[in-house]
């Protein structure tokens, strides 16, 4: 091999490299958690480990329509949680995200009070630890469903050598019982108010995991609750930092949250007709997505050489690039999503292939064109989809 083909090769891997870590960055969503089946080998949900502190934990794997969920209980002298490793910058990924609905209330659960600490669910967020022992200097932040405290409530546990653990009221006795909830928190703005006092309140590296936990020992009644997917995400501008006092959220753009989900229907679905682009000098490329969620997988690099070939051959051409959505949530939610996940697809072939946005067309359409059967599993997948289509003139 010659020396200029050996220098080619290494600007070209190192071109490559670049464009490879680019792109993880560029990532919209880590998951900390997707329940995905009922089954619990080993007594708990895959990549989970059981946290017991007193009592006889009682848990299972729930199901509502189509989403898993956690779901916990708690009675007499109880106090017990799942953990599991989670290491995010959350200055790139600041927002945290979950659902959650609470079937009874520890009465009288004030976390205000050390002889009253107690609470339907709590969700754990812990980060890098600032001295020795790490059990007592590991700064961790706290949101929780309290009973009596009042709603964006905030400050340290009243418990021994609870310092480090800082708390955020979310939700109490005012929200209604049996009904999901959906939260967003810039998780990292709450940690510079809470931790202002260690590191001007930076963080001091990476997450290192999530807990979700429940406890009824400290006033001997019971609690239930229940907890879905968890996940971080770094589209500030899409997700509203959640006003625990407030049940409006505002944003700048409009705000997907996630729906009540509804059982599957098992009425088949009328599948209307749409323009053909099944001929071989069209480009008629689909890209999947998981539900709810706007992230552009990079399988899509599988499918740009043959987008570039194709508006290189046709220098007028302008892609079509139309969102889809499954047909759970309502008609308003899913043409946002749809919009969104349109907007997606344009900017990763913007960013990443250098693509001219002016000859990409974006629309969403919701789940107007199903081009399967939304009445299974497998139909909705194919529905959660963005086309690329055009044909030449």
């Amino acid at each position: 091999m010659s020396k200029s083909t050996r220098s080619f090769l290494g600007c070209f891997l190192s071109i490559f490299l670049i464009v490879t870590v680019c792109a993880v960055a560029r990532a919209a969503v880590i998951p900390v958690t997707r329940f995905r089946s009922v089954d619990m080998t080993g007594g708990a949900p895959a990549g989970w480990v059981w946290d017991k502190k007193a009592g006889s934990p009682t848990m299972k794997i729930g199901k509502d329509g189509t989403n898993y969920y956690l779901h916990l209980f708690s009675q007499g002298n109880t106090s017990f949680g799942l953990r599991t490793s989670a290491r995010v910058n959350v200055k790139d990924f600041p927002i945290i995200s979950w659902r959650w609905k609470v079937n009874k209330l520890p009465a009288g659960g004030d976390v205000r009070k050390k002889e009253a600490d107690d609470q339907a669910l709590q969700v754990y967020v812990a980060f890098k630890e600032t001295g020795f022992p790490a059990v007592l200097n590991t700064p961790v932040v706290g949101y929780i469903w309290d009973n009596e405290a009042p709603k964006g409530w905030s400050g340290r546990s009243k418990q021994i050598g609870g310092d480090k653990l800082r708390y955020v009221v979310l939700r109490n006795k005012t929200d209604k019982t049996g009904q999901w909830y959906t939260e967003r928190r810039n998780i990292y703005e709450d940690y510079k108010r809470l931790f202002a006092d260690i590191n001007g309140g930076e963080p001091l590296g990476v997450t290192t995991g999530v807990q979700v936990h429940i406890n009824t020992q400290r006033t001997k009644n019971s609690a239930e609750g229940m907890i879905g997917d968890i996940f971080f995400s770094s589209e500030v501008k899409d997700i509203a930092v959640t006003q625990a006092a407030k049940e409006k959220i505002v944003a700048r753009t409009p705000v997907i949250s996630a729906p009540k989900r509804k059982s599957i229907p098992k009425v088949p679905v009328e599948i209307p007709a749409r323009e053909d682009f099944s001929k071989a000098s069209c480009v008629n490329i689909s890209v999947e997505f998981e539900t709810n969620s706007t992230y552009v997988h990079q399988s899509l690099d599988d499918k740009a050489p043959i987008i570039l070939e194709y508006l290189v051959k046709n220098p007028k051409a302008k892609l079509k690039i139309t969102g889809h959505t499954d047909n759970v949530g309502s008609e308003d939610y899913n043409m946002e999503l749809s919009r969104q996940r349109a907007e997606g697809v344009k900017n990763y072939l913007v960013e990443k292939f250098s693509i001219d946005g002016e000859r990409l067309i974006v629309k969403g359409v919701g789940s107007s064109e199903p081009i399967a059967d939304n009445s299974t599993l497998e139909g909705q997948l194919q529905n959660r989809r963005v086309m690329i289509q055009d044909c030449p003139e």
